[in-house]
């Protein structure tokens, strides 16, 4: 399987930001991106990417202020992580592609599909919520309000209070809190209230494109698993599946459960013969 040392990297420079990205897989045939959540960076999709890779062309970045796409620049928020996803786009020739997002960066694909659906081939979103759900105005004032809450916790503390609730594996709580604890504490706030000001309540719209929506069934990160089966049955082209023995990194905690049912819905809707870039 390939490595990131096998992935070209190059970095892009935008809004006090270098932005880092790597690229590989099989060049002429359809763009595959992967963006990761929240406080981790892009090995969240190391056991996915070269799997995807041997049948398409794959892009995976740090998103601002995360990893090696350091220092941050302009605060983080999602219309500002999404245009920086369409720079690197454009910086690669690509006109449209198939995004996958876990968590927080199926927030980021979420946005870029609502804002500019002509770029988006398809969607694939892995332990996120909708961000254009009506969650309620007591659930939005909670999570609006919980970036200052964050704010007064000791930082050790708060890098470790969720590492159960993402996974089950060692490995993969090791894995979060060594990403976590690259990004210093006042950049972690900013980020966390980027993404909670990110949600939109849009009740008449829907995805157009296939949309592929995933989580883990013991995901009990925010409302992910009560909305999900809801949000599938709104959008007119959605597969659903639910990721057996895994919380909310399941990408990592079953990642043969994940490919197998990635790759099926891509074999489905973005064949190999067609590229769009």
């Amino acid at each position: 399987m390939k490595t990131d040392a096998e992935l070209s990297q190059s970095i892009l420079e935008r809004k006090g930001c270098p932005l880092h990205y790597w690229t590989g897989g099989v060049e002429s045939r359809p763009l595959i991106v992967f963006t990761h959540g929240a406080c981790v960076d892009h090995h969240s999709f190391h056991l996915s990417v070269p799997v995807v890779a041997e049948r398409y062309r794959v892009m995976t970045w740090d998103v601002r202020g995360h990893g090696l796409s350091q220092p941050m620049g302009e605060d983080f928020a999602l219309p500002l992580a999404m245009e920086d996803l369409l720079a690197i786009l454009d910086a690669v020739g690509c006109e449209k592609a198939v995004f996958v997002g876990h968590s927080n960066g199926a927030y980021i694909a979420q946005e870029l599909a609502f804002r500019h659906p002509e770029r988006v081939q398809a969607l694939v979103i892995a332990d996120g919520t909708c961000i254009t759900w009506n969650h309620g105005a007591l659930e939005m004032y909670l999570l609006r309000s919980s970036a200052a809450i964050m704010a007064l916790m000791p930082f050790e503390t708060l890098k470790k209070a969720g590492l159960k609730a993402f996974s089950s594996k060692q490995e993969v709580q090791d894995y979060t809190y060594r990403a976590f604890s690259q990004i210093p504490r006042r950049e972690f706030i900013k980020i966390w209230d980027g993404v909670v000001k990110g949600v939109h309540a849009e009740p008449d719209y829907h995805i157009a494109q296939p949309l592929l929506l995933m989580h883990g069934d013991d995901d009990r990160t925010g409302d992910i698993r009560r909305i999900a089966p809801l949000w599938a049955e709104r959008e007119p082209n959605c597969t659903y599946r639910v990721i057996p023995n895994a919380r909310h990194f399941a990408i990592l905690d079953n990642p043969d459960f994940f490919n197998l049912i990635l790759m099926e819905f891509l074999a489905r809707w973005v064949p190999v013969d067609t590229a769009n870039n």
